[in-house]
């Protein structure tokens, strides 16, 4: 955004008006009220229509500052502020919550939206639509929203009211799926963020929702001891290959002293899964790598198989159960 000198004026005793700011967009001088931009900051960048027009923006301006660049036109009566506001897709999802909430006092966070409001990590969700609830009889879909009936307990969020932990969660992994919705519930899990009891009891909420067997599924897979997005998608991995495997295993020597603590122990076996997300190896530093190899080194020598699995393995369908089976056999 391009914002040009004040203009001044003269006031109709001949005295000098006071300056009016102005944007500069496609050509067009457009003033813009200083405090409508001081508005849209404490909004995270987000204005409604009602909004810009209390400060004398009419519609044909609207439309000229979206064509100019200055604004960003999400939905039927909302705009945000392109300078304030950020491109990546999660902080933008934020903005959307935000002027849903602008839009609509009675809307509550709901499914991913929800989710991300509680700080619960999501993987492989398409962010550019807000999933929210408001006191209406059916389910419907807007430009920038999919909005559902209010229904489950609704608590505070630093993002605004939002489904409660298990009610988003659930609707999450209805929304997207089955590893999708073990990702974030792993995680909510893993952090005491809820129970599987309470996960549990709001499964009869969405009994009779298209897909709600993957709420099911979701559940039955769910295991708060993994640590990571790469050990969640890892272990339905094998889950859904049959391969019983138990995570997060202390290994001991003969002597009981400890020697790892692995990401999975197939059930049964000395095979040993590692999901190897590079991150600690990513610095290079020499002594990581010696300290890897060694405690590599020394389930080896105890007789255990170590098969390491890939970001690349975990987007080819088969794969890990392939690697893990093959493992076994050799074993």
């Amino acid at each position: 955004m391009t914002t040009p000198a004040p203009t001044t004026g003269t006031s109709h005793d001949g005295a000098p008006s006071a300056p009016t700011p102005t944007i500069l967009g496609a050509s067009t001088r457009i003033p813009v009220d200083p405090a409508l931009l001081s508005l849209a900051r404490t909004q995270h960048g987000m204005l409604t229509t009602a909004q810009a027009a209390g400060f004398g923006l009419s519609a044909p301006m609207l439309v000229a500052l979206v064509r100019a660049g200055v604004l960003r036109h999400p939905g039927r009566g909302l705009y945000a502020v392109e300078a304030l506001v950020e491109h990546d897709a999660r902080a933008w999802h934020r903005r959307l919550c935000v002027g849903a909430l602008l839009l609509y006092p009675d809307a509550v966070l709901a499914g991913a939206s929800a989710v991300l409001a509680h700080g619960i990590p999501v993987w492989g969700t398409p962010l550019g639509t807000p999933s929210i609830l408001r006191p209406v009889s059916r389910v419907g879909g807007m430009s920038a929203f999919w909005v559902r009936p209010t229904r489950g307990d609704v608590v505070s969020t630093a993002w605004g009211p939002a489904s409660d932990p298990a009610t988003a969660l659930v609707q999450h992994a209805v929304d997207h799926g089955i590893v999708t919705g073990v990702v974030s519930a792993d995680a909510a899990l893993r952090e005491g963020m809820v129970t599987l009891e309470r996960l549990t009891a709001q499964l009869s909420a969405v009994a009779t929702w298209p897909h709600s067997s993957r709420a099911a599924s979701m559940l039955r897979l769910v295991d708060g001891r993994r640590e990571s997005v790469g050990e969640s998608r890892c272990g339905v991995m094998l889950a859904m290959a049959g391969i019983a495997a138990t995570p997060q295993v202390t290994i001991t020597d003969a002597r009981g002293s400890f020697v790892a603590r692995v990401d999975f122990l197939v059930d049964g076996s000395m095979v040993v899964v590692e999901f190897d997300g590079k991150i600690k190896y990513a610095t290079g530093d020499p002594e990581v790598l010696w300290h890897e190899k060694r405690r590599e080194d020394r389930l080896r020598a105890l007789g255990y198989v170590v098969v390491r699995v890939t970001w690349a393995q975990l987007e080819r369908p088969g794969a890990v159960a392939a690697a893990v089976r093959s493992a076994i056999a050799a074993r």
